[in-house]
């Protein structure tokens, strides 16, 4: 029981901040589960609201999409353990050259300014007010707390008109 409680509380501090949860995006990892199961997998989004993930776990030669209700979880660790296939999210990632992804950013950062928007930049992030817009800078990217506010940026960036 100690150990439950003690993984339970290290899920709780990841839960406490965003950007760890964050940084755990795109990861192969182990989430344990209430009831001693556990699930091995890419993550591919977690829900700010309910904690909520979504799991692309290895199945054969594909990928089976699993996911887990944030209650259930108990602790979640990233691990290189047992895994040979290469995450299937990478592969969106790798299409995008730099050069694109740097003038997606700069494009988006002008579009946000035109629409008198707060706008600065945070190491390669791009802060929209209390809003994170992480690379490589798509409506999938955007990294808030509050999906109002996340609808918002999102109706916006998908407004930048193309031959801009």
């Amino acid at each position: 029981m100690d150990e439950i409680q003690s993984a339970s509380g290290t899920y709780l501090i990841l839960k406490e901040d965003p950007e760890s949860l964050l940084r755990l995006v795109n990861k192969y990892c182990m989430i344990h589960l209430i009831r001693n199961t556990s699930f091995s997998g890419y993550i591919h989004s977690i829900d700010p609201i309910s904690n909520s993930i979504i799991l692309a776990v290895p199945h054969k030669s594909t990928f089976q999409i699993v996911i887990i209700p944030g209650h259930a979880i108990i602790n979640v660790t990233e691990s290189n353990q047992g895994c040979d296939a290469i995450s299937p999210f990478k592969k969106l990632d790798e299409q995008d050259s730099k050069i694109d992804i740097i003038s997606r950013k700069s494009k988006i950062m002008e579009w946000l300014k035109l629409n008198f928007l707060p706008v600065s930049e945070s190491e390669e992030n791009i802060v929209i007010g209390n809003v994170l817009l992480l690379p490589p800078y798509t409506v999938t990217d955007i990294c808030t707390d509050n999906p109002i506010v996340a609808m918002q940026v999102r109706q916006i960036i998908e407004k930048i008109p193309q031959d801009s």
